[in-house]
């Protein structure tokens, strides 16, 4: 990832997590995920020979609205060399199907879907190509499945389409928000 993509990134995330924390202190848990996804919709879609994909980084800050529901947002990251890079920004929504919660060992399974804003960087600088850097409206992804393992720190998988990829898995960390105080 190029120095400057990982300032804005960093960044970003630090200026989210602090208007999520403020915005939502004390009103319940948030959750923050590092996950690694393959087979992304911009791989499958370019196909051969544009399909030298690095895989996808991406981190997801969700806030529990109720025990089944949260709303969030995903940053993910893929360079693929052959075609371009692609760092998104979408916001996410996901319901939990089932919540072992109770149990000795905490099992979620859930569906989330997520739509937002892509900045593609095209790499492809032949003679004659038009080129097609800037901010797109292909950040989705559809999860149907996805299975979380734990409580506090827990370990999950998903399986879905689009930005994250085909297979998504990863460590997350639950926590309550830090209330910050906005002098007034």
């Amino acid at each position: 990832m190029p120095d400057m993509l990982k300032r804005i990134f960093s960044i970003l995330f630090v200026l989210l997590f602090a208007n999520l924390s403020a915005s939502f202190a004390q009103k319940g848990k948030a959750e923050l995920s590092l996950a690694y996804g393959y087979y992304s919709s911009f791989t499958l879609y370019q196909g051969a020979p544009f399909n030298a994909s690095t895989g996808t980084p991406n981190i997801n800050l969700r806030y529990y609205m109720t025990n089944r529901f949260t709303l969030g947002l995903g940053i993910g990251f893929e360079n693929n060399r052959n075609y371009g890079s692609f760092l998104t920004f979408a916001p996410e929504a996901t319901v939990a199907y089932m919540d072992m919660k109770d149990a000795k060992v905490r099992v979620k399974i859930y569906g989330a879907l997520a739509y937002g804003l892509t900045v593609f960087n095209d790499n492809n600088n032949n003679v004659g190509h038009d080129n097609q850097t800037g901010g797109k409206p292909w950040g989705f992804q559809f999860t149907p499945f996805g299975i979380r393992v734990g409580r506090k720190i827990a370990g999950f998988a998903e399986v879905g389409y689009g930005y994250k990829g085909l297979i998504n898995a990863g460590l997350s960390y639950r926590f309550k928000p830090v209330h910050i105080k906005v002098p007034q």
